[in-house]
């Protein structure tokens, strides 16, 4: 029952693949940056990334995958995070997120264009006619990027951190 009560949770949430576990802190932080999130950086193990933000992760894996996803939800943040052969790849948010520059969810194109400005390269979005991707890549080596999620009304829909995962289109693919 609980299993099941905790699937109906991820779909409302509106996780394209439902990850098994939820845990609650308030340790992960509402910031995120180009240095990461909450301390947690690619290539973190899942035992390291879920003791630096404070919940218990469960991972789902991926049919014929290395790829796996935990749901994550702490301090009014919600989302999921990518492993990579366990270990940390990204992390997406649908509710709570925020950047050290003032860019959360819900933020206009025109405040994430001023937070940003020229860093910002962008993709049209595959799933939704008019909305875009934009994306943020850190300057010097290793090259993570932020990715913000734009509707056609010009709003941030997810903000996500981590290497080359944020680019993925939904959950592993």
């Amino acid at each position: 029952m609980r299993g099941r009560r905790l699937l109906v949770a991820l779909a409302v949430a509106g996780l394209t693949c439902a990850p098994a576990a939820i845990g609650t802190s308030t340790r992960l932080p509402a910031k995120i940056t180009l240095e990461g999130v909450g301390g947690v950086r690619p290539g973190m193990t899942v035992a390291q990334t879920a003791a630096r933000w404070g919940i218990r992760l469960r991972l789902e894996s991926q049919l014929g995958s290395s790829c796996s996803l935990a749901a994550v939800r702490a301090g009014g943040m919600s989302g999921y995070a990518i492993f990579l052969e366990r270990r940390f790849a990204a992390v997406f948010f649908r509710r709570g997120a925020q950047t050290a520059k003032g860019v959360g969810i819900g933020s206009t194109l025109d405040g994430l264009r001023a937070a940003y400005g020229e860093r910002l390269s962008s993709r049209a979005n595959k799933y939704t006619p008019g909305a875009r991707d934009y994306f943020v890549r850190r300057v010097r080596a290793p090259r993570w990027e932020l990715r913000f999620d734009v509707s056609p009304h010009g709003h941030i829909t997810t903000i996500a951190f981590g290497n080359g995962a944020v680019r993925l289109l939904e959950g592993c693919a």
